[in-house]
């Protein structure tokens, strides 16, 4: 390797070791009184993403380019990281948990990239038949960086239709409990001798009754969650800070729901899935409340009267007064 490269090689390794120590203030919002704006942050992205491609071309045949020129390339290049990494400290702190953590472990990724677009860009005379690869890995970070919600409440919207997500998908698994395995005839399967899973003719009549009472509970905490969420994703709501709190309660009632939908399966434990069923009622309640402070959400206390009213018909299926 010439002098010129080598020289470039060292550079560079100094970039690398400053990006990595430098990414580490994501972890430390600056919580600036309004936050930039998450426009600017697409904006640093995108001059990352420019100047990645600029090291990819200089460095195309190799590392041994004239010092000047890697040197202001590099040097441009990480000015161009500083200047994103400080934009999005500047981001957090003011949008929510949800936000925040999206943003920092997006730009973290693409913190990671450029370090190894200079690494590699600069690893040998050579050219390097991996550094066309690794600036895509640039180009696809700042990518999702700008596929990332633009502040709290979409952040949080979204995370609450993922819960929802998997609510519903309890919800649908537990509805074809007694409907029976069908061929695309509309025939009844016989169950395969190796297949794992539970089939209808595994319950007891009293295990389907059961189960039948806790498709009901999972059915109506959908469309508890569907009532309450809908108007936050139309944008309804606007307390950040509430509608957190929320969200942590809500995943929570997935949880216990989850917990119920696993209960149905025999050997059934009637004690067990009413506890899960009363702390997913616990944090329904919760989570009614969080959402109404929020502001903006009409119905969140019927949507929780509702769910009480499908909760209390499972306690009473289960024997429980």
């Amino acid at each position: 390797m010439g002098s010129a490269a080598e020289t470039n090689k060292d550079k560079a390794a100094t970039i690398v070791s400053a990006i990595a120590s430098q990414s580490a203030a994501l972890e430390e919002p600056l919580e600036v009184p309004g936050g930039t704006p998450f426009g600017q942050v697409c904006d640093a992205a995108a001059a990352v993403e420019m100047g990645a491609t600029k090291i990819q071309m200089i460095f195309a045949d190799g590392a041994d380019v004239p010092e000047d020129a890697a040197g202001s390339a590099l040097e441009t290049f990480h000015m161009n990281v500083i200047t994103f990494i400080a934009y999005c400290q500047s981001a957090m702190g003011t949008q929510g948990k949800t936000f925040d953590a999206g943003l920092r472990d997006a730009a973290k990724v693409l913190c990671k990239s450029a370090g190894r677009l200079v690494a590699t860009a600069t690893e040998s005379a050579e050219p390097s038949g991996s550094l066309r690869a690794v600036l895509g890995e640039c180009w696809e970070a700042v990518k999702d960086i700008k596929k990332l919600p633009k502040d709290g409440r979409v952040a949080i919207s979204k995370a609450l239709m993922r819960v929802a997500t998997f609510i519903k998908d309890t919800s649908t698994e537990l509805s074809e409990l007694g409907e029976g395995a069908q061929d695309e005839g509309g025939n009844p399967e016989d169950p395969d001798e190796d297949d794992l899973r539970f089939h209808d003719e595994d319950f007891t009549a009293e295990e389907m009754r059961v189960a039948r009472a806790c498709a009901e509970f999972a059915s109506a905490s959908f469309e508890f969650v569907r009532k309450i969420v809908a108007p936050i994703v139309r944008g309804s709501a606007s307390d950040v800070d509430a509608l957190e709190r929320a969200l942590d309660s809500s995943k929570k009632f997935q949880v216990r729901l989850e917990d119920v939908g696993a209960g149905v399966y025999p050997p059934q434990d009637g004690g067990a899935l009413i506890e899960d069923a009363s702390k997913a009622m616990e944090e329904g309640r919760t989570m009614g409340k969080e959402i109404a402070e929020a502001g903006g959400v009409e119905g969140a206390e019927e949507a929780v009267a509702e769910l009480e009213g499908a909760f209390n018909k499972l306690r009473d299926a289960l024997g429980e007064k």
